[in-house]
């Protein structure tokens, strides 16, 4: 069976304190050099790629580091492409350039089976809720407010695992252990989200790194195991 996740890691080796790497410029700096659709999601004509199946790349930035997460058919391009053993990268507008260089690139098959209770936290801001939803959140009680992010993370797990290219036939559980609201975050002009800082426990192997929620392939929601 083929591998259907395929992590990409580079570190910065000349940046200090002052800068902050964004996902935003790790996506757009591959999207501009490599004029690969899976890439950057859109064929030529601006039309969506996978509109259905989710974006096959997640770009991540976690404590200054880049990760670069390929799925299912992503995976499979990951494998054969020749990932730079350095990069030049500039950063946003200040045109302020860091040098990243590759240090792993790890294979893995993941099922999305059931399993005993595993926890999980994100490490990038989770969004769970579209404009609709957002506005009815808010005028929930706090168990509402509960019952609404849990109900969330079961289907935004299901959704992970199809675009993973899986089927999951148990039913998953998901026992929210925390649960806190951040500022809004500006996504685009005038589109703000409430993001959130979520604990769970679980009862499916959810892999690491994976992106949940909404804007994964902008690096939101990407959650690890804890514990």
């Amino acid at each position: 069976m083929n591998e259907n996740l395929c992590l990409i890691h580079y570190k910065p080796r000349n940046i200090s304190n002052n800068f902050t790497i964004f996902s935003s410029s790790v996506r757009q700096y591959f999207a501009d050099t490599y004029p690969h659709p899976l890439f950057h999601n859109h064929y030529p004509n601006g039309k969506s790629v996978y509109r259905s199946k989710g974006a096959a790349f997640q770009f991540k930035v976690i404590n200054n580091e880049v990760f670069i997460l390929a799925l299912d058919e992503g995976a499979d391009f990951a494998r054969s492409f020749q990932w730079p053993n350095i990069i030049n990268m500039p950063l946003g507008k200040n045109q302020f350039v860091v040098e990243l260089e590759l240090l792993s690139k790890t294979k893995k098959q993941s099922s999305f089976q059931k399993s005993e209770s595993k926890y999980y936290r994100n490490v990038s801001p989770y969004i769970a809720l579209n404009q609709k939803n957002q506005k009815e959140y808010l005028s929930f009680s706090e168990i509402e407010k509960r019952k609404a992010i849990e109900k969330g993370l079961i289907n935004h797990v299901l959704t992970a695992a199809k675009w993973c290219g899986i089927t999951v036939a148990h039913k998953i559980e998901i026992n929210l252990i925390q649960m806190r609201e951040g500022i809004p975050i500006k996504i685009k002009d005038n589109l703000s989200f409430v993001p959130f800082d979520v604990m769970f426990e679980c009862n499916t192997e959810i892999p690491d790194y994976i992106g949940i929620g909404k804007f994964v392939s902008r690096g939101y929601g990407t959650v690890i195991q804890y514990g």
